[in-house]
Order: structure tokens, then C-alpha cells, then sequence
């Protein structure tokens, strides 16, 4: 009887844990995190026409969400690229045949955010937690972008893209990387997952340790009421 009690503490803190252990845990659509974009001299270079499926330079693209994070990360070893990222994201990607609603143009110098096919939309996103880092070094160029979920969800800046409901997919609809090609669309890379998709949703509460501390004295309570129980039975 000592072990089955022992073993039932075991296993629910086991899951307690595991649970916890799952929010810092990277998440990501199973279907497609990565997308490699071929290298091709003579795709259209520039923001009119439709966009392709390869770019005057080569590059990887990967995306993900980390729980608090929408994360894409795209890397060149093409010595010609240039250290920039437009990308055009679909904010309510598990809604079929929405398209691109909110952009973002990283640079070097700036990161400015922008409604697609509105001209004079951009705006700064100073405070926002949108940030990039881009490097070039022995000819690899490497953009990582950080998003807040919040912005998705929350829309601080009063934008006029459709906010992401909780839980549901965001998608990078369309990239403008490192040349003026532009890649990505529906007809190229079937929604939702397209150029890579991920859910996002609210950051869940982790509890304090004293919560935890909490939490397992009970569970210690518990399992001695019920050995308890047997004892006497």
C-alpha cells in the first residue's frame, strides 16, 4: 500500500511539472516550421507582380512561437543579400482566404510596422517589444525577429489589422528578404501554414514558488489521509 501511495504522489507531481516544463517549450504548426526559398537570377524583383517562389538571393525561413514570442528566423549565405526583412503577416491565418492584414519592415536603422496596400501606414513600433537583431558575417546574413503574441492579440498601437483571437494561427503570408523579390501567397503556399505559421495565445501565469511550496504540501496531506484510510481499513 506504501507504494502505491508513493506512486501516485509520484506521478501527479510528475505532471505538475510536466505541464509547467510545456510553456517554456517552443510551439509550432507540426505541418511546416521551415521553408527554404530557391535562389534565382531572374525572378521578378521588385513589389509589383505576383509573388514567386524564389528570390533573386536564397534563404531559409523558420518560424515559431515560444509562449510569449512569435519568432521567425531567416538566414542567407548568398554574399549578395542585403540586411533587411519585409514581411507581411496574416493575423488570423485559421480564418481561410484573409491574406497579408499587418507588415513590418526590419532594418539595420529602424523596424517600422504597416497596413499592406495602404500607403503612408507605417509607424513606428518604439515600446512595442518588437525588436530584430541582424548580423553579416563570412558571407551569411542572419535577421532573427521577435514579435510579442500581445501585438497580435492585442493590437497596442490601434492598427487597422484584425487582432489574432487566442489559441489560433498566425501566418507569414509574404517575404520580402534580403532582395526585392517577393515570395510566399496563398497560391504558392496553401494557407494557413504558407511561409510558416504558428498559434499564438496569451501567456499563461506560471505560479510563485511559494504557490508551488503550496501545492505539494497538500498533495503530502493528501496522500497521508489516504494511507491513512487504509491503515484503519
Amino acid at each position: 500500500m506504501k507504494t502505491s501511495i508513493a506512486a501516485f504522489l509520484a506521478l501527479t507531481m510528475a505532471s505538475s511539472i510536466s505541464v509547467l516544463s510545456a510553456r517554456a517549450d517552443t510551439v509550432c504548426n507540426a505541418v511546416a516550421c521551415n521553408v527554404t526559398i530557391a535562389a534565382d537570377p531572374n525572378a521578378p524583383n521588385g513589389n509589383f507582380g505576383n509573388p514567386g517562389t524564389t528570390a533573386n538571393v536564397g534563404y531559409t525561413i523558420r518560424t515559431s512561437d515560444n509562449g510569449t514570442n512569435f519568432l521567425v528566423s531567416l538566414v542567407s549565405t548568398d554574399s549578395t543579400a542585403l540586411p533587411f526583412a519585409n514581411l507581411y503577416f496574416d493575423t488570423i491565418a485559421s480564418t481561410l482566404g484573409t491574406g497579408s492584414n499587418l507588415g513590418f519592415e526590419f532594418g539595420q536603422n529602424s523596424i517600422d510596422a504597416f497596413i499592406p496596400g495602404v500607403s503612408g501606414s507605417n509607424i513606428p513600433i518604439t515600446g512595442t517589444g518588437v525588436a530584430d537583431t541582424i548580423t553579416q558575417n563570412g558571407g551569411v546574413t542572419d535577421v532573427e525577429v521577435t514579435i510579442p503574441n500581445s501585438f497580435f492579440l492585442e493590437n497596442p498601437l490601434g492598427m487597422a489589422f484584425a487582432k489574432t483571437p487566442n489559441g489560433t494561427l498566425v501566418s507569414l503570408h509574404l517575404s520580402q528578404s534580403f532582395s526585392y523579390s517577393v515570395v510566399g501567397g496563398g497560391a504558392n503556399y496553401p494557407a494557413p501554414v504558407e511561409l510558416g505559421d504558428a498559434i499564438v495565445a496569451a501567456a499563461s501565469p506560471v505560479p510563485e514558488p511559494s504557490s508551488l511550496l503550496l501545492f505539494g504540501s497538500g498533495l503530502i496531506a493528501a496522500a497521508g489521509a489516504l494511507r491513512r484510510r487504509f491503515l484503519r481499513a
